[in-house]
């Protein structure tokens, strides 16, 4: 046998003891793609799978992950934020049905591990979010959840019965949650995170009830996007790890606001804002890699991120810079689920669509997000 057929074996292997019975697989892994490139119809890839599905080839990459934007409403404003910089479309709450089968069907077939839940803010329809997770979770490795944490102590209903919504997404596989938090002095968070009047944050205790469940089987994280008022140098990374050390924390990461290119990136304050508030980290790595007591773990730098992880004792951070930009090629890096209920191989493009026939709907989304802006006349 040769060494990629050896390869191709091992998916189809991995795929299927992955697989969640529930939903069916349309597809299959016919080629896998190692480290070193190689050419499939007339052009290269590495770290992938080529995988048949619903009559279609499409290229995968090893390290694609499954995204959920569950809903685009939050109780948050933050300045800094992704979703009101460019497209993301409205719709109801995600719940399980065709559209959905469909795209899970597809990542298990092609090989992903992972999935995510993010928004807007998913906690805020506590019941809508646990009864999608059941539905979803089965077949993935792991799952993380991304939030202001407004909703985690919420009741919901299990199948054995009442239960807060993270002790019911554990329950379900949630595997880690990454808390958004801008600054670990309330009144700076919330100045920074612009929340509604009836919720100012969550207190420590809340933080405490998160981290407390913390297992080999569930991670918690703290997220800080950097800010000018905010956290932005090395000492403010330092306190403000130290914060969550002392509420159980030992996993964060740090990134900076996100950028978008001018065609894809609407006129808004919060594009204004990402702009002149986008700290670069290369000073910040730099000033980090001269400290004795850090372990550099990772390093990655590409076309449309910088990534840096570091140990410090018992505690595990990175430092990510990202920009956004449109795929390269017909490579599928990620798989994003919109509110919409269209599946998008790309968080910036609205016409990046998985599957062809949710084009047209993808095509109306555009036009209410866009309006007149001239990615319009790119299609």
């Amino acid at each position: 046998m040769t060494e990629s057929g050896a390869r191709a074996d091992e998916a189809v292997a991995t795929g299927a003891a992955n697989r969640d019975e529930s939903c069916p697989h349309n597809g299959e892994v016919i080629r896998t793609i190692g480290e070193r490139p190689e050419l499939f119809e007339g052009e290269e890839f590495w770290n992938s799978n080529i995988v048949r599905f619903d009559a279609e080839t499409y290229v995968v990459s090893h390290r694609a992950i499954l995204t959920l934007v569950v809903v685009a409403k939050c109780n948050a404003a933050c300045k800094f934020c992704s979703n009101e910089i460019t497209f993301t479309p409205a719709g109801p709450y995600l719940s399980w049905g065709p559209q959905l089968r469909r795209v899970k069907s597809f990542a298990l077939t092609a090989g992903v591990r992972k999935v995510a839940y993010t928004g807007g803010e998913p906690t805020l329809s506590p019941q809508r979010l646990l009864d999608l997770t059941r539905s979803v979770n089965p077949g993935f490795d792991k799952s993380r959840l991304h939030t202001n944490g407004i909703g985690l102590g919420k009741s919901v209903q299990t199948p054995t019965g009442q239960a807060t919504l993270l002790d019911g997404l554990i329950s379900a596989g949630l595997s880690g949650a990454s808390v958004s938090v801008a600054h670990f002095d309330p009144d700076l968070n919330a100045a920074i995170m612009r929340f509604g009047p009836s919720w100012n944050g969550m207190t420590d205790a809340d933080h405490r009830n998160v981290t407390q469940r913390g297992s080999t089987h569930f991670t918690p994280r703290l997220s800080c996007v950097m800010t000018p008022e905010g956290v932005s140098t090395v000492p403010d990374m330092f306190s403000y790890m130290e914060w969550g050390r002392e509420l159980g924390y030992r996993r964060f990461i740090f990134r900076s606001c996100s950028e978008i290119p001018e065609a894809f990136r609407k006129s808004t304050d919060y594009s204004v804002y990402n702009a002149e508030g986008h700290i670069p980290i290369d000073s910040l790595v730099a000033e980090l890699d001269q400290m004795p007591e850090l372990e550099k773990t990772f390093v990655q730098r590409k076309s449309d991120s910088k990534v840096d992880c570091y140990r410090w004792g018992d505690i595990d951070f990175d430092v990510d810079e990202s920009s956004e930009e449109p795929n390269p090629d017909r490579k599928v890096r990620r798989l994003n689920v919109m509110p919409n209920g269209v599946s998008y191989v790309c968080w910036i493009d609205p016409l990046a669509v998985l599957f062809e026939d949710e084009r047209p709907i993808a095509a109306e989304s555009m036009k209410r997000e866009f309006g007149g802006l001239k990615i319009l006349d790119q299609s």
